[in-house]
């Protein structure tokens, strides 16, 4: 049976005029992410911490153009352990008034129905990287705390030389047998690359996978087998259009639509792009693209190459080098006209995308290229690729992460013991 973490995106349109009201609610509950503040009845409160089910979650609000000007739209995402009912009626369970939240949505009518209405607004990914597939959040959150214990109990005792010698030996020499079972997981995992493939050519056609894929592994000649199959096609990174960026002089001026066809996927207000950032050692990252029609194909293979390396031949914390995502999906909403991409990861938005732009440059070109306001030159224009993905980032009200305090390398570290 398949343990790895599921996520849930949901996308539900909010009534006119209720998107005020809804804001402030979620913002009071984000304000207070762990309960301390909230006394019974005083507000409506969704107690993540009692959880054990949930890695994390985010609300959000997003404009919705298709619906006319001043539409907005609820944005709820998380990511859980088990089936999608038992991790609906926990949320259910965990929040103090489901109607005061989601009776500002269209189609909402009352908590009885409240799983079928979230299926009913549930979005598909199309591609989903778990950094520890093998990991629900009570494993986790068990094994920061053993080593919480071990480290109290090192910092009262002092170890002689031979349990110093013991413990290196624990940590250097793993079993026979946890070596051969680890090596027939990444083999079983990685079987049905061809059938990904196979069905990516159908599905998106010969051309849009074979173009997407060089696209992606441009920039990968660390790797051997990328590196051959650059060598054997004459693929490169095509070179800058100009020598100079395309960013705005004025980085402080409000954010606007980049190009006809763009969009601001929300409204910034009274707060910066910075909104619950660096909180705690994770982030969140939404982010919402428009993409040009002709090339949904295009995006659809890429995303799938993405998704069948993430789900076949990852290794566990890292995901083409980047060992500082937890999870991250990307899902082409609206009938192919938007990308939505959600991430959860350590440290800084800067540091985060400046690892992005350093381990897999052309796989930010592969992905966003063809969304409108990207730049001419495209993540090689840093400074103007990073005004990019700003003025396209949603502020999350909410951001909850059940362990705030953990890196992937904490838990990369913590797995070993």
């Amino acid at each position: 049976m398949d343990k790895t973490p599921r996520c849930l995106t949901v996308l539900t349109p909010i009534l006119p005029g209720k998107d005020a009201a809804l804001r402030a609610r979620l913002r009071a509950i984000g304000d207070d992410i762990n309960g301390k503040k909230v006394s019974a009845g005083t507000r409506p409160d969704i107690a993540f911490v009692r959880s054990r089910r949930i890695h994390f979650a985010r609300f959000a609000i997003l404009n919705d153009p298709d619906r006319g000007p001043g539409r907005t739209r609820l944005l709820f995402a998380s990511v859980y352990d088990g089936p999608l009912d038992e991790h609906l009626d926990e949320l259910v369970a965990i929040t103090s008034d489901v109607d005061a939240i989601w009776g500002a949505c269209e189609g909402y009518t009352g908590v009885n129905r409240f799983q079928s209405f979230i299926q009913a607004h549930a979005c598909d990914a199309n591609a989903y990287y778990v950094a520890f597939r093998d990991e629900s959040a009570s494993s986790i959150t068990s094994a920061i705390d053993a080593r919480r214990r071990r480290h109290a109990l090192q910092d009262s005792h002092t170890p002689s030389r031979d349990e110093r010698t013991n413990a290196r030996a624990a940590i250097d020499s793993p079993s026979l047998f946890r070596s051969l079972v680890a090596a027939t997981r990444r083999v079983v995992r990685a079987a049905p690359v061809v059938t990904d493939v196979v069905r990516a050519v159908v599905q998106n056609g010969f051309g849009n996978v074979y173009h997407g894929t060089l696209r992606i592994t441009a920039s990968l000649d660390r790797y051997r087998v990328f590196r051959v199959l650059n060598w054997i096609t004459r693929n490169r990174t095509p070179p800058r259009k100009s020598a100079f960026s395309s960013v705005p002089i004025d980085q402080r001026s409000a954010f606007a639509p980049l190009v006809t066809g763009d969009e601001i996927p929300a409204e910034w207000t009274a707060i910066a792009p910075e909104f619950r950032e660096d909180a705690v050692a994770q982030n969140q990252l939404t982010l919402l693209t428009v993409v040009d029609p002709a090339s949904v194909g295009r995006v659809r293979a890429v995303l799938a190459a993405i998704d069948s390396y993430a789900r076949r031949l990852s290794p566990p914390g890292s995901l083409i080098g980047i060992s500082t995502i937890h999870f991250v999906r990307w899902l082409l909403i609206d009938r192919g006209r938007r990308l939505l991409f959600i991430s959860d990861y350590d440290g800084s938005w800067e540091s985060y995308i400046d690892e992005f732009a350093e381990m897999i440059l052309s796989g930010l070109d592969a992905i966003w290229e063809t969304s409108y306001g990207m730049p001419p030159d495209g993540a090689r224009d840093f400074p103007a690729f990073k005004r990019f993905l700003r003025s396209h980032q949603v502020p999350s009200d909410i951001f909850f992460a059940a362990y705030p305090d953990a890196t992937v390398l904490n838990i990369i570290s913590d797995r070993a013991h």
